[in-house]
Order: structure tokens, then sequence, then C-alpha cells
């Protein structure tokens, strides 16, 4: 049998506190027992605990660049660590823009951006160099990255 409560999976009646189960975060201690167990350490509040995590929040930089048939380096790998990043194709004609990592592009590179089209890393983001290149002259990148410290 499983003895998991139900209850644990409705909404949270009160926002500003986090249960402990099923989220894997600190219980609430019991208020009869927060002064034996919490004076000795081995009780942490749950509406103490600080669960956001500083690098998940993103002072974004915004730069837009004109791109011609050759390759050019638009942005280098962090110092710290990039937490967000997001091109988009802002080119008014229809070229392509080809984006790579690591290496200069081409158009045969991975990542190909119609005009138009956006995408956005912010969960998993790369954090290598980053070249773009245009199928014809005139092509205009727009993109946002965000770094922090690490």
């Amino acid at each position: 049998m499983n003895n998991i409560n139900r209850s644990d999976f409705l909404p949270w009646s009160n926002p500003n506190y986090l249960p402990g189960a099923p989220h894997n975060l600190p219980a609430r201690p019991d208020p009869a027992v927060a002064g034996t167990a919490g004076a000795a350490g081995l009780v942490v509040p749950g509406d103490v605990v600080n669960i956001r995590e500083n690098y998940r929040y993103a002072s974004l930089i915004g730069v837009s660049l004109t791109v011609g048939t050759t390759s050019v380096k638009f942005l280098d790998q962090p110092i710290g660590k990039r937490n967000m990043l997001g091109f988009r194709n802002a080119s008014t004609s229809s070229q392509d823009l080809f984006i790579e990592f690591n290496a200069n592009a081409t158009t045969n590179s991975w990542l190909k951006l119609t005009a138009g089209t956006i995408v956005l890393f912010d969960t998993v983001v790369p954090q290598d160099d980053l070249y773009v290149i245009s199928s014809a002259s005139g092509g205009t990148l727009a993109y946002v990255f965000s770094t922090f410290s690490g």
C-alpha cells in the first residue's frame, strides 16, 4: 500500500509556506517540539529556507547587429555563467542566419534562423563562444543574454 497523503497534491492554501512533502523541502516544524529539535539544529523551518537561487534571475543585455556573408564572433564565452540566451532573426528581407557554437559559422551550421524566428535558451544555456553568418548581406541578428559571476 502506498502511504502518500493525497492532500499533498492539492493547491496550497498559503503560498508563503511551501510544504516539505512531496516537494523534498525541509518540513515546517511542529511548534510543540520547535524548542527541543529546533534548538539542536535538527529542523530547519521551511518558511526561512532560501529556496531561490540567485543565478536563476536574469539581468538582460540586448544587442542588435548587421550580419554579412562572413562569419563573425558576436558573443564571447562568459567569465562566469550565462543563465539566459535568446536570438531573433530581425532581418527585413529573406536572409537566413546561421549560428555556430565554438567555431566559425557556415551556411551548414546546425542552428538556422529564418526571418522572424526566435530561439530562447533559459534552462540549459550554451556557454560557448558564438558566431553568426548570413545567407545574404544585410541580415540582422538581435540577441539578449544574461550572465552571473561564478
